[in-house]
């Protein structure tokens, strides 16, 4: 708020060309990495779910946070999909990669992210679609608890869903997109990336910004993804490397704005709305900090 849009004197058709751009070079790089032989590793696998799903967890239970004192409805649904998309990806690496070490659970893991991918381009688009129609919330709490008990039903359903899912990884091996299943989370993530670049037209806080950044590294990790034409190869760990990056900015972006928003509370508390004055509480504030000074420094008050 009261910033400049990010936006602004930027041509939409140079913007265009420059993510188009972008996205051509992920692509082409994720297409030489093929070249890469690279061995399946359960346990890189495992590591990288975990982190992954851990970094949703933290950005869930901030934007909850955020959604208690805001109380519009973005934060709660992305609230919700990370912490689904975290769930998700954390069950399954316990489920198939600790559990059941003598069954080929390696085999679900690109399932299991793709679902799980899914799930979370799905619920982007969601919030900005109940922040559109239904932006404010009168019972935060209530709401919170709701989320919390769909997301573990969700979580049960999905992680019991995923054996009957086929496990293979590419059926087309030779062709230029070898896992052309991994687009369709690609385009839902496109679609959400374009409507957060015209939210940014109206709210430009760090929150807005990173996941903007997130939704567009999210993309990123999908066509990334739909490079890849063997069990755990290179450009589906560049995939996942992605992923983690943007649930690190996303994170980071949440944790800046709820600062912001912390400053902007306290400022509330301690000021007068209208003049910006100091008013009786921040009064208070500076005596007690004048009493403590003097009973330390025994100088008069």
């Amino acid at each position: 708020m009261g910033k400049t849009p990010l936006v602004n004197g930027r041509s939409n058709v140079t913007i265009f060309l420059a993510h188009f751009g972008a996205f051509l070079f992920v692509v082409l790089a994720a297409s030489l990495l093929r070249r890469i032989t690279l061995q399946p590793d359960a346990i890189l696998q495992g590591y990288l779910q975990i982190v992954s799903g851990l970094l949703a967890f933290v950005f869930a239970a901030v934007t909850l946070v955020r959604f208690q004192g805001t109380q519009d409805r973005i934060s709660l649904i992305l609230g919700a999909g990370f912490l689904l998309s975290g769930a998700v990806l954390t069950a399954t690496s316990v489920l198939f990669f600790q559990f059941f070490p003598d069954t080929p659970g390696l085999l679900w893991a690109p399932v299991a992210w793709w679902l799980g991918r899914m799930v979370l381009a799905l619920l982007l688009v969601v919030a900005l679609l109940v922040e559109r129609f239904l932006p404010r919330s009168r019972h935060p709490r209530r709401e919170i608890a709701g989320a919390l008990l769909t997301v573990i039903a969700l979580t049960y359903m999905l992680t019991v869903a995923l054996r009957r899912l086929p496990p293979e990884v590419s059926r087309h091996p030779s062709a230029f997109f070898p896992n052309p299943e991994q687009l369709l989370p690609a385009a839902i993530f496109l679609t959400s990336l374009i409507w957060y670049r015209r939210r940014l037209s109206v709210e430009d806080s760090e929150f807005d910004r990173t996941m903007y950044a997130a939704a567009w590294l999210n993309v990123a990790a999908q066509l990334s993804a739909a490079q890849s034409a063997r069990l755990l190869d290179a450009p589906f760990v560049f995939a996942q490397a992605l992923m983690v990056l943007g649930y690190t900015v996303a994170l980071g972006g949440a944790l800046l704005d709820n600062a912001r928003l912390f400053e902007q509370v306290h400022q509330l508390a301690v000021s007068d709305s209208l003049t910006g004055l100091a008013n009786y509480r921040r009064l208070l504030d500076v005596l007690e900090g004048e009493t403590e000074r003097t009973d330390r420094t025994g100088r008069p008050f």
